[in-house]
């Protein structure tokens, strides 16, 4: 859509960096290893596995190009099915296509995926970003044509999901090198979250360019220090961006947007099952951390400020330049009861990197 037109707007809320930050999960309950069960993975240029989950895209981790195919196994841990809910897998700056890489997705309750559910397989899944469907022998897999970042959504697993592995291999076979090293910046993985409406029409947004110093001289002449004109760039695109080779230093200049993106939204006259879960005190996961409720299924799962969402002003959106990561700007959920089992409340959003 572009514009920034709102719509019905939605939060990818991340599950992997909710069970890192919270320490029901560490990294050694995540598995990145060669599929043959036993051989490491090389990660070259100073890069480590940490860097695929620290929700920094930029932040890259680089796999070596001789490693061939390779998975990355997630164990969430959750003895409820109803606990490990997905429906979303983004991979940030990534060089698949240079790579000439490509990846399916397989949930499970199973940690030797026996019995998966591969939700890339055609048609079992709706392809948003940069999700071209791989053909031939590997028509389960996806493999992006241009470097830049993916984004896929499957129905919510709602049974037989405690697992999840991401296999990567060259998009034509299982025993030959990539490409090119592969780079992947960050993988998001979870439930997102739609809002209950469009928010009221006065919506603000700002674009600030900050951390820029004014300084004047003796003669009054005035001075610009500026630390940074905004998101640093991605390895072979700009932030956000799509494009079918690596850019050049002087397109990563000019078509980079500069500045950092701040929403100020109000919705008016939500019902309380909206805002508020049954009962946050509940044992029950419905009536809590499995509700549909802003306050439980987004600002809680988040931990406030803590976490960084990947945002889109209108969920329907396949426009790469609507989705940037963001945080809360607002340490409390605020909302304002205005009748019996009505609510409004305000949401303030700062892109973050």
């Amino acid at each position: 859509m572009s514009y920034n037109r709102f719509a019905t707007p939605r939060a990818y809320v991340d599950l992997i960096s909710h069970h890192l930050s919270t320490g029901w999960r560490t990294l050694d309950n995540i598995t990145t290893i060669q599929d043959d069960g036993s051989t490491a993975v090389t990660f070259n240029s100073n890069t480590h596995e940490a860097n695929l989950f620290d929700m920094k895209p930029h932040k890259f981790a680089k796999i070596d190009d001789a490693t061939q195919r390779f998975f990355i196994d997630i164990d969430t841990g959750m003895l409820a099915t109803s606990l490990a809910e997905s429906n979303y897998i983004a991979i940030l700056n990534h060089n698949m296509h240079d790579a000439n890489v490509s990846f399916s997705v397989k949930i499970d309750s199973d940690s030797s995926f026996g019995s998966a559910t591969n939700v890339t397989t055609s048609g079992s899944h709706t392809k948003i970003i940069n999700a071209a469907q791989n053909g031939g022998t590997y028509s389960s897999h996806i493999h992006p044509d241009k470097n830049g970042w993916t984004l896929i959504r499957y129905s919510v697993a709602e049974t037989d999901n405690l697992y999840l592995r991401i296999t990567f291999q060259k998009s034509t076979s299982t025993s030959q090198n990539f490409a090119e090293d592969l780079v992947i910046g960050s993988i998001l993985w979870g439930e997102y979250v739609d809002f209950p409406a469009s928010p009221d029409l006065d919506i603000k947004t700002s674009i600030a360019y900050d951390n820029t110093n004014l300084n004047q001289s003796v003669g009054g002449s005035t001075y610009a220090n500026s630390p940074s004109f905004g998101q640093p760039n991605w390895e072979s695109t700009t932030p956000w961006a799509l494009s079918s080779s690596a850019n050049t230093n002087q397109a990563k200049i000019y078509q980079k947007r500069n500045g950092r993106i701040n929403h100020s939204l109000k919705f008016s006259y939500l019902t309380d099952t909206d805002v508020y879960a049954e009962d946050p005190g509940s044992g029950t996961s419905s009536e809590w951390f499995d509700s549909s409720s802003l306050h439980s299924a987004f600002y809680n799962r988040i931990i406030g400020q803590q976490l960084p969402f990947m945002f889109t002003p209108d969920g329907n959106s396949t426009s790469e330049g609507d989705y940037s990561m963001f945080r809360i700007a607002n340490n409390s959920f605020t909302a304002n009861q205005v009748a019996n089992r009505v609510w409004n409340m305000s949401l303030d959003l700062v892109e973050t990197w």
